[in-house]
C-alpha cells in the first residue's frame, strides 16, 4: 500500500497487520476450507471434517467471515461467491496453487527476511539451489507451476493480442512452465507450432496441460537446464516470461544471448517481466517483487527495462519496444538483426 504523507499512524498500523490476512487465508487454502463449504456447514461440523479443536475453528471461521471469504449465517458459514469462484478445487477457475506457493515462500524465504538483508542471501544450502531457484519437493514445484498457470491464464490471451505472430511458424517458450503461454500463442496462431523448454518436473505439467488443450500435435516439451543445455535454434519467436528476476546479471546476459543466437535472421525475442523504471523504485508492484527475489533467490532482483533493451542490444537484437502487458508485467519485444 502507499503511505499518504498527510495520513497518520493508522497507515502503518494497518501495514503492520497486512500479514495477518494473508496468512489466514493461505491456512484456509492448504486446511482445503473451501473444498466443502459450497452448502452451509455449522462451526462444529466444520472442526469435525478437519479433524480441529472446536473452539479455535469457531473464532478461524468467524475471522474469515470478517475478510469477506466467508458468509456466515445464524448458525452456519458457507463459502463466499469469491472463495466459491477462486478457492474450490477442482473448480474450472480454481487459484489455490498460488496461494499455497506463497505459503512457501513465507515459510522459505519471507520469515528469514532481516538475516538475508544482513548476510545479503538466504541463509538456505545454496548447494540446494538449481537454475537460482530452491529445489523443492514435487508437491510444492507442483503448487509454484500451478500457481503461475492461475496468473498466466489471466494476462496470456491479452499478450497474444499484443504480440505480432504472424508468420511465426516455430516458437520457443524458454522457462514456460505449465505452457500457459505456448498454449495461447498456439491458439492464435493455428500457424505456429510451439516447444516448451523448461526442468523435467514443470515439463510434466506442462504435458499435463497440452493434453488436455488438445493441442499435442502443435505444441511439444524439451526437458533440461536452460542454462546448460541445448535449447534448439531455428525458431521465428522466443518467449521469455518471469524468468530474468530470479538470475543474477551475468546469468540474465547469457540467456539473453543464448536466446538470440537461437533465433533465425528477422526472428523476435520478447522478454516478459516486472520491470522497474530507471529510478529502481517504481512501479510499487515491481520494487515489492524485487524484494520477494531477494527474500527467495540467491542473488535475484526485478530489473529495469532500460537494463534488459541494453542486454537485448549487446545480443545483436534491434530497438527492444516496450510493452505494457498487465497485471503489472510488460514486455520488451526486439527482432534479430
Amino acid at each position: 500500500m502507499a503511505l499518504d504523507p498527510e495520513g497518520g499512524f493508522d497507515q502503518l498500523m494497518a501495514m503492520g497487520r497486512g500479514f495477518q490476512a494473508a496468512k489466514m487465508l493461505m491456512v484456509a487454502v492448504d486446511l482445503g476450507l473451501f473444498d466443502f463449504l459450497d452448502e452451509p456447514m455449522s462451526a462444529v461440523e466444520i472442526a469435525a471434517r478437519l479433524q480441529a479443536d472446536a473452539r479455535s475453528t469457531g473464532i478461524f471461521l468467524n475471522g474469515l467471515a470478517a475478510l469477506g471469504l466467508l458468509v456466515k449465517g445464524v448458525d452456519y458459514f458457507r463459502n463466499s461467491e469469491l472463495a466459491a469462484r477462486f478457492l474450490v478445487q477442482g473448480g474450472d477457475n480454481y487459484r489455490g496453487a498460488i496461494i499455497k506457493h506463497m505459503g512457501h515462500t513465507w515459510k522459505r524465504g519471507w520469515e528469514d527476511l532481516q538475516e538475508t538483508i544482513l548476510v545479503g542471501r538466504p541463509a538456505e544450502d545454496p548447494e540446494k539451489w538449481v537454475d537460482a531457484r530452491p529445489q523443492r519437493d514435487e508437491g510444492e514445484v507442483r503448487a509454484f507451476i500451478l500457481g503461475m498457470h492461475a496468473i498466466a491464464r489471466d494476462l496470456a490471451p491479452a499478450v497474444a493480442a499484443k504480440l505480432d505472430l504472424k508468420g511465426v511458424r516455430r516458437l520457443l517458450d524458454l522457462g514456460g512452465g505449465p505452457a500457459t503461454y505456448a498454449i495461447t500463442f498456439a491458439q492464435a496462431n493455428p500457424e505456429l507450432k510451439a516447444t516448451v523448454f523448461d526442468l523435467p518436473m514443470p515439463i510434466e505439467i506442462a504435458k499435463e496441460k497440452i493434453a488436455a488443450s488438445g493441442l499435442t500435435d502443435r505444441v511439444n516439451t524439451l526437458p533440461g537446464n536452460f542454462l546448460k543445455d541445448d535449447i534448439g535454434s531455428g525458431y521465428d519467436f522466443i518467449w521469455i516470461s518471469q524468468i530474468l528476476h530470479s538470475h543474477n546479471k551475468a546469468q540474465c546476459k547469457f540467456l539473453i544471448g543464448k536466446a538470440a543466437a537461437a533465433l533465425t535472421p528477422g526472428g523476435t525475442l520478447a522478454i516478459q517481466d516486472f520491470y522497474l523504471n530507471a529510478d529502481g523504485a517504481s512501479p510499487t508492484g515491481a520494487a515489492m517483487f524485487g524484494v520477494h527475489m531477494l527474500a527467495v533467490t540467491p542473488r535475484g532482483r526485478a530489473y529495469t527495462h532500460g537494463e534488459v533493451a541494453e542486454w537485448m542490444n549487446e545480443a545483436g537484437l534491434a530497438a527492444p519496444e516496450f510493452i505494457q502487458s498487465g497485471m503489472d508485467a510488460s514486455m520488451l519485444v526486439a527482432k534479430k538483426q
